[in-house]
């Protein structure tokens, strides 16, 4: 066990590291898009502790009405997401996050990963890297829509 100190320093270690590492997939300046999807509610998420690893799409709305709507509206657009994602991501319209919220996501995970193990590191960098790029641009292409529907609600 790590005490509360050692366990953030290892955590701003990881983060640090994957920073680096993601510089060959997104280049010297581009960041990734995470919170800043131009969509309210809309976020993008690296979710990762001492079991598991997760790359997601949320809507993060506390009107579970609301929630709900666009995340069927997001749905719609399934079959172009499997045409960009692979078979194995999961939308989940009731999921709770790594801060106890209710969200509805797309998310695809990888178990038995753990960030205070140094030698998952490079698996979760290339899970995170390679899963958060297709995501980001399938979600640029549905975006538009998904706009306008919000606006139009």
């Amino acid at each position: 066990m790590y005490s509360k100190v050692e366990a953030a320093e290892i955590r701003k270690e990881f983060w640090i590291a994957f920073d680096v590492y993601s510089r060959k997939y997104l280049g010297a300046k581009q960041k990734w898009t995470l919170y800043n999807t131009g969509l309210k509610d809309f976020v993008m998420k690296f979710e990762i502790n001492r079991q598991f690893a997760r790359v997601m799409l949320a809507f993060e709305n506390k009107d579970e009405n609301k929630r709900f709507d666009n995340f069927l509206k997001l749905k719609e657009y399934e079959l172009l997401y499997n045409d960009i994602l692979d078979e194995n991501w999961i939308w989940d319209e009731l999921l709770t996050n790594d801060s106890g919220k209710f969200v509805s996501a797309l998310y695809k995970q990888i178990d038995n990963i753990n960030i205070y193990r140094k030698s998952d590191w490079s698996k979760i960098f290339e899970f995170f890297a390679l899963n958060m790029l297709k995501l980001e641009q399938v979600f640029e292409e549905v975006k538009p829509f998904i706009e306008e529907y919000i606006k139009s609600n």
